[in-house]
């Protein structure tokens, strides 16, 4: 009678776990996207588009802001995952950041 007092508790936590997992797949297939996105900005500039290539340079902004401060809360990621997605996301923020520069000379 002991097992099934304690699963309860066992389910909830792998649920948990599990949970925390699939927000690391979430987090990183966004950040793929969003070096995509980047490209596509590159992209963007070469052509002249300044004011589509902002565009998605804000978003791509208000994004990483989000992303870090998911990595920020307890528990939302889990621990062994939070350096290689910091990693991803300051890849991420070199190229916003190198983008946006990049703009400010082509003005």
């Amino acid at each position: 009678m002991a097992v099934s007092q304690h699963y309860p508790l066992d389910e909830f936590q792998r649920l948990k776990s599990e949970a925390a997992e699939g927000r690391v797949r979430a987090i990183r297939s966004q950040i793929a996207l969003s070096l995509t996105f980047c490209s596509i900005a590159e992209s963007q500039l070469k052509l002249g588009y300044t004011d589509q290539t902002r565009k998605v340079l804000e978003k791509l902004q208000r994004f990483a802001a989000t992303i870090r401060r998911h990595l920020d809360e307890p528990d939302h990621v889990p621990s062994n995952h939070i350096e290689t997605v910091r990693t991803e996301l300051d890849v991420l923020e070199s190229k916003i950041l190198a983008l946006e520069e990049r703009k400010q000379r082509n003005r």
